[in-house]
């Protein structure tokens, strides 16, 4: 009996796990057909309370931009208050602290001023003298064409049976569409215009208050930020495992330094790109130097797809200006660029994502593609983060079954052989094998070849066959 009973528990035991797994599951499907169901209903909440702490999300974004340039002054500061190697107080640490603070908010803002300096007179400039010469450049262009048409009889005449037709179409247009559409459509949400041009009024006008709350929410949270961190390790140390939470940590430190020195680095990058625009442009005497240096220089954040973002409203405003120098500036911007990414990039970035151009372009064109300009300048280090963790599991995984994590000898390999210690020995294809392989390859490129060759030779005579019918 006293051997039946433990044999019994261990059946109900067996059997409530099992039960428990199948109700586990029910429960997790359960809940995944109502996420689906209500997504809508669920994203709407989670963008509504995070609408209400935008002004928190701006204030972590600031700190986070600004805290290299608090470090460096507060390194700057405490060389000035240590003397003789003696360390600095608790109370002289917060005081540099604070120091640092002001001084970093101090200095973006000012970058910002400098910034909205240099855009905006410039941008009225362009703007004035555009309104002006427009006029005048269309009438000469005007002019031009219509001497051109004279001169030619023939082109006359065709152009003035297309301009009557033209305006014939233009006639029956306006009666038939645009009157109606103005009268039943377009002054009905005259009022709906209005109020829609208040809304953006009022967005903009948020965009600041979150703005100005932001720096408020950055300067709390540089000054407390080895507390936060802090209290960050203290609860991954108390929700995970030891092992798990220094996995954990060491990727965030990994995340942390790759968006640094991708972001600070490539600010610093764009700088010095904006500055060599503003120069040549003015060696070269080309208009708008100020305003579009601003513009080439801002855009380059922005990897591989930044310079031609910026290149096409650059080279239409002074094709306005003249014709000849917008294809110099197109040959400026495309020295400029292969000049900053083979010496000025690789100098300032290095090895900072440690990508190739080819995953630099698919992290653009995916995050690009799901959160638009902003995805376009944090896609490459946050799937530079991504790519580093997958290649750490992988190496992981291969050194767990003994085999070799670097790529060079997977190259053109043929199989894997293990000895009885376990040893691994990579059999590349031999010279002969890689040779005999192509010239098979070749060989059925011709093979397609002749085929396609035999049915176009056979379509052409069947053609022949039914034009002589």
């Amino acid at each position: 009996m006293e051997q039946k009973e433990p044999q019994k528990e261990s059946v109900i035991k067996e059997a409530f796990l099992k039960w428990l797994g199948l109700f586990v599951v029910i429960v997790a499907s359960l809940a995944i057909v109502f996420l689906v169901t209500n997504a809508n209903a669920i994203l709407g909440t989670i963008g509504k309370y995070v609408g209400i702490l935008r002004p928190v999300v701006y204030g972590m974004v600031i700190a986070y931009i600004l805290n290299p340039l608090m470090k460096m002054f507060q390194e700057l500061f405490l060389k000035l208050f240590e003397r003789k190697g003696k360390k600095a107080s608790e109370k002289i640490q917060g005081v540099v602290r604070g120091l640092a603070i002001t001084c970093s908010i101090l200095a973006g803002i000012l970058i910002v001023f400098v910034l909205c300096w240099m855009i905006f007179p410039q941008l009225v400039e362009t703007i004035t003298v555009l309104v002006n010469s427009l006029p005048e450049q269309a009438n000469y262009y005007y002019n031009k064409l219509n001497d051109s048409i004279r001169n030619n009889a023939y082109l006359a005449d065709h152009l003035q049976e297309v301009a009557l037709g033209a305006t014939e179409y233009l006639d029956k247009k306006v009666e038939t569409e645009l009157l109606p559409w103005l009268q039943s459509e377009l002054l009905p949400s005259v009022n709906m215009i209005a109020v829609e041009f208040a809304n953006g009024v009022m967005s903009v006008i948020n965009v600041l208050y979150n703005l100005f709350i932001g720096i408020i929410v950055a300067i709390y949270i540089l000054a407390s930020k080895n507390t936060f961190l802090a209290q960050a390790k203290k609860a991954v140390y108390g929700l995970f495992q030891k092992k798990h939470a220094d996995v954990l940590i060491h990727y965030v430190k990994i995340t942390n330094s790759m968006f640094s020195g991708f972001i600070s680095g490539k600010i610093v990058d764009s700088t010095i790109v904006g500055i060599l625009c503003f120069i040549a442009m003015k060696i070269f005497h080309m208009p708008y130097a100020m305003l579009i240096s601003v513009i080439v220089g801002v855009t380059n954040i922005i990897p591989v797809f930044g310079p031609y973002i910026g290149l096409i409203p650059s080279a239409f405003l002074i094709l306005l200006v003249s014709p000849i120098q917008a294809l110099y500036f197109i040959i400026l911007i495309a020295v400029l660029q292969q000049l900053d990414g083979n010496i000025i990039g690789p100098a300032i970035l290095g090895e900072s994502t440690g990508l190739s151009a080819f995953w630099v372009l698919f992290a653009i064109l995916l995050f690009g593609g799901m959160w638009g300009i902003v995805g376009m300048i944090i896609g490459v280090p946050l799937f530079a983060v991504i790519y580093r963790i997958v290649a750490d599991f992988i190496n992981w995984k291969l050194k767990g079954r003994s085999l070799s994590t670097c790529t060079d000898d997977y190259r053109n390999l043929k199989w894997i052989e293990m000895d009885g210690e376990n040893h691994a020995y990579y059999i590349p294809y031999t010279d002969s094998e890689l040779n005999a392989k192509k010239e098979e390859r070749r060989e059925k490129r011709k093979s397609l070849q002749e085929k396609y060759l035999n049915f176009d030779k056979c379509h052409s005579r069947t053609k022949e066959k039914s034009r002589n019918k």
